[in-house]
C-alpha cells in the first residue's frame, strides 16, 4: 500500500492554509463538515492576518504552528501556490490538496503554466498533491471532511469514492445521505495535475478499509495504467465516465480540463480489466452497494413477486439479461400449491404470490426455493404498506410483515444475493433505507441490472 496516501484520510492534524478571521471564508465550511462528520483531529488555520475562525486558531505561518500537521490544505488564490506549496516543502508537509481554482480548466496561458509549475515542484520535492479544482478529501470512518462545500454526512461504510469532479462529490454525498449508501473513504480529483485516479486506485486496492471502489471520471489519461490497477486490485472497480459526447466534451473542458476518450475502445479495455461500467450515477451507487451482498455463483434466477404484472416485467428483463429461469424443485411445488387461497394461479419460475394470502408462508417459500442448489439469487419485488394507511384495509393487515429485517435475515441466511425492489412511500424511505444491511431498488429494471452485473463481475473471477 502507498502508506503516505494514509495522510489524505487519516490526518490527525490538519492546517487548512488561507482560512482567514473573516467570517465570510469559505474555510469555515471545512471546519463546520468536519464538526458534522465528528473529525476529532486538530485543525490549525494559516493566513497573513491573525485571530480565529468559529474557533479555530489562525496563525501567520506555519513555523508558528505548535506542532507539524499530518495533512495541508491550500485554499488560497491559484497564483500564490506555488510559492505555498515550496513553503510546505521547507517545513516537511509532502502531502497536501489544493482546493483552488484557476490553473490549466481556464483554457489560458496563465492557468496552463501555475499548472506546470505546481508539476515541477512537487516533482522536484517530493510532494503529493490532490487537485486543484477540486474538493479534497473525507473519510466517514474519522470524520475527517475537508470539503468548503457543505457535505451531508453520508452513512459509514467500505465503498471508496473517487470523483474528479466535486460537485458530483458534494451532490452524491446528499444522495449517499437518502440512499443509505456505505462510504468509506472519498477523493476529489480535479484537475489531476499530480495525482489521479490511478494512483488512489493502487491506494484504496491495498486498503483493508475498502471493499469496493466507485469512480466517477470525465477522462482517463493513464489508459493502460488505469486498467491493470483495476485488473489487479482484486475488488470491484465500479466506473461511470462521462464526457463521451461533444456537449459533454465541451462542458468538461472548462470544468477540469477534461481529454475525451473514445467509448467504444474503452468499452472494451473495461471489459478486459474486469472493469463494471455504470451507466448512471444511480447505477454507480446500486453496484457499490450490491457488493456487500454474497458473492453470486452462478447464472440460475428465481423470481418471486406478489403481483403477475412485476414477475412479467422481470421474466423480461432476465431474459434480456441472459439468465437461466430453472422450474421450482417438484417437492416445494406441490408443498406450497396445497396453500393457495384460489387455487387459480400455477406456482411456476417467474413465481406470483398473489394467491398465497400469508406472509408467513410467503416468507418461508421464498426462504425454501432460495436455499436450493436450482437458484443462485433471487430478484423480488415488494410494496410496503404504509401501518396509517392499513388502519383502513384490515383484510391486508396478514400480508404486511417487517420487510427490512426480512430481507437482512434472507441474505444472511441463505447467503445469495438478492435484488430487492420495493416500492415504499417516500416519508418513511430514509427510514427504511437506514435499516437495510443490503441495496433496496426503486425499479425492477435496476434489480435485474444489478444482478447481471455482478453475476459477470464473479464469473470473470472465477476464470
Amino acid at each position: 500500500m502507498k502508506k503516505e496516501f494514509d495522510r489524505f484520510f487519516n490526518a490527525r492534524s490538519v492546517v487548512i492554509i488561507g482560512l482567514s478571521p473573516n467570517p465570510g471564508n469559505l474555510g469555515r465550511n471545512i471546519i463546520a463538515n468536519s464538526r458534522r462528520w465528528g473529525y476529532r483531529g486538530k485543525i490549525y488555520g494559516v493566513s497573513p492576518t491573525p485571530g480565529e475562525n468559529d474557533g479555530v486558531k489562525i496563525f501567520t505561518s506555519l513555523k508558528e504552528l505548535p506542532q507539524k500537521p499530518d495533512l495541508a490544505l491550500i485554499f488560497t488564490k491559484a497564483a500564490t501556490v506555488p510559492e505555498l506549496l515550496l513553503e510546505c516543502a521547507r517545513h516537511g508537509l509532502k502531502t497536501i490538496a489544493v482546493s483552488s481554482a484557476g490553473f490549466e480548466e481556464t483554457g489560458t496561458p496563465e492557468g496552463i503554466a501555475l499548472a506546470e509549475k505546481m508539476k515541477t515542484i512537487c516533482r522536484e520535492k517530493n510532494l503529493l498533491v490532490v487537485g486543484p479544482n477540486g474538493i479534497a478529501t473525507a473519510n466517514t470512518g474519522n470524520g475527517l471532511a475537508l470539503s468548503f462545500m457543505p457535505l451531508d454526512t453520508a452513512p459509514k461504510g467500505k465503498v471508496a469514492f473517487i470523483s474528479q469532479s466535486g460537485g458530483i462529490g458534494t451532490s452524491m454525498s446528499t444522495k449517499m445521505k437518502n440512499d443509505a449508501f456505505p462510504l468509506g473513504k472519498f477523493v476529489s480529483l480535479g484537475n489531476k495535475t499530480v495525482l489521479d485516479e490511478v494512483d488512489f486506485l493502487e491506494y484504496f486496492a491495498e486498503d483493508p478499509e475498502t471493499e469496493a471502489i466507485c469512480v466517477y471520471l470525465e477522462d482517463l489519461r493513464r489508459g493502460h495504467e488505469f486498467m491493470a490497477a483495476a485488473k489487479q486490485a482484486g475488488k470491484p472497480v465500479i466506473v461511470y465516465k462521462a464526457n463521451i459526447t461533444p456537449f459533454g466534451e465541451a462542458a468538461a473542458s472548462s470544468h477540469t480540463a477534461a481529454l475525451k476518450n473514445d467509448v467504444s475502445v474503452m468499452e472494451g479495455a473495461f471489459s478486459q480489466a474486469g472493469i463494471i461500467p455504470a451507466r448512471s450515477i444511480t447505477e454507480m451507487m446500486n453496484l457499490g452497494r450490491a457488493f456487500k451482498m454474497p458473492p453470486m455463483n452462478g447464472n440460475r434466477l428465481l423470481i418471486i413477486s406478489p403481483s403477475g404484472g412485476m414477475a412479467v416485467i422481470m421474466a423480461d428483463l432476465a431474459y434480456q439479461y441472459g439468465f437461466e429461469l430453472p422450474a421450482l424443485p417438484a417437492d416445494l411445488k406441490e408443498k406450497y400449491t396445497q396453500l393457495r387461497r384460489a387455487g387459480i394461479i400455477e406456482l411456476k419460475n417467474p413465481l406470483d404470490f398473489g394467491d398465497i394470502y400469508s406472509a408467513e408462508t410467503q416468507r418461508n417459500c421464498l426462504r425454501e426455493l432460495l436455499a436450493r442448489d436450482e437458484f443462485d439469487a433471487l430478484a423480488t419485488a415488494y410494496i410496503y404498506r404504509d401501518p396509517e394507511m392499513l388502519k383502513h384495509y384490515q383484510t391486508l393487515t396478514q400480508l404486511q410483515r417487517d420487510l427490512i429485517s426480512e430481507l437482512n435475515e434472507t441474505v444472511e441466511m441463505i447467503k445469495k444475493p438478492i435484488g430487492y425492489m420495493l416500492m415504499v412511500p417516500f416519508r418513511v424511505k430514509e427510514e427504511l433505507l437506514a435499516r437495510s444491511k443490503y441495496p433496496i431498488y426503486d425499479t425492477p429494471e435496476d434489480a435485474i441490472a444489478v444482478l447481471a452485473k455482478m453475476r459477470d463481475y464473479y464469473k470473470r473471477n472465477r476464470h
